[in-house]
């Protein structure tokens, strides 16, 4: 079962359908959330407010429950439409928000050149906020005091938006939020370091692969959301060729994780990987905790030590204790 698009004829056989849709309820959640009178509705018909060269309004019908709301899509010449969606009253909650944004994104798709669709809801909709993200939309943008609201409080606008290339794929590429690199690129003994420039998931697969992390190539897409959510990464290469990555997440406040460290095998002991810890952890150099775990490995600790970091365990004399959950 399914919600289908079915084109609104405003100025003929769906123009009472319109004034009764807009003149009989209320959306809490739209900037004008009162329902409109009927003045209001056949004013904007008028002025093609709900078909014209950019914009066009549908009905959403769903398999089993008939017509559940309506959407209108603006901006279709446009590189990014935009869409106003609303469900009626007595279908809200149903959970029928997910195949409307299914169906928005089909129809823009197949009957369009758009690259993107986006839409915008209130930062208080979580409902709404759900639907997007169970709907493979990705969280673009946080506006804030841009959503006018009852009383003159202002809220923040959270627009969210998929790709055309998402929707033929059927998963979600995601954001690298922490995208400026912090470092100009910098090249030692042959080696190229360079800040917040993500590699192709062909090159991560072939890296993580050398190293034996195989709990990562098994699923590539949770690889790069990893990727995308580090507050930092650098990558090292030999010529163009993907040698040796780290990672760190961090609350940009108190505490960066170093999550991981990888050099290729062939590439090993040289320097490279006590490079990478350095250059991941040259911006956060004023947090106050900086943290990792790792295998129990002689080498390991011992590589680790000589970057200044101490073993957190009573055997090593420590006062700290690390504890994990798997």
């Amino acid at each position: 079962m399914g919600v289908k698009l079915t084109a609104i004829d405003p100025t003929g056989a769906d123009r009472d359908a319109l004034v009764e849709f807009f003149s009989s309820q209320s959306f809490p959640f739209h900037v004008a959330a009162d329902a409109w009178s009927t003045g209001t509705v056949m004013e904007r018909i008028a002025v093609g407010y709900f078909l014209n060269a950019d914009n066009a309004a549908f009905w959403l019908d769903h398999d089993e429950f008939g017509r559940v709301g309506y959407v209108r899509l603006e901006d279709l010449r446009d590189d990014t439409p935009m869409f106003d969606l609303r469900l009626s009253e007595q279908h809200r909650g149903k959970g029928l928000g997910v195949d409307a944004l299914n169906a928005i994104a089909g129809h823009v798709f197949s009957t369009t050149r758009a690259l993107r669709i986006e839409g915008q809801t209130r930062e208080d909709n979580h409902a709404m906020r759900v639907v997007f993200e169970r709907a493979g939309w990705t969280q673009e943008a946080h506006y804030r005091h841009a959503w006018p609201a009852a009383d003159g409080v202002r809220l923040a606008s959270v627009a969210c938006a998929i790709l055309r290339e998402e929707w033929q794929a059927g998963r979600t590429l995601g954001v690298h939020w922490q995208d400026r690199p912090r470092f100009r690129p910098r090249k030692s003994a042959g080696i190229t370091y360079a800040s917040n420039v993500l590699p192709s998931l062909g090159e991560l697969l072939h890296l993580y692969d050398a190293v034996g992390w195989s709990a990562y190539t098994e699923d590539p897409a949770r690889l790069l959301r990893s990727l995308n959510g580090s507050a930092h990464v650098v990558c090292a290469r030999v010529d163009e060729e993907l040698v040796g990555l780290a990672r760190i997440v961090s609350d940009f406040g108190t505490l960066v994780y170093v999550q991981d460290v990888l050099v290729d095998p062939r590439l090993q002991r040289r320097g490279i990987g006590a490079e990478l810890i350095r250059s991941v952890l040259e911006p956060f150099d004023d947090i106050r905790q900086t943290v990792l775990l790792t295998d129990d490995d002689p080498a390991l600790a011992a590589f680790y030590t000589s970057l200044s970091f101490t073993e957190a365990s009573a055997a090593a004399g420590s006062s700290l204790r690390a504890f994990f959950r798997i």
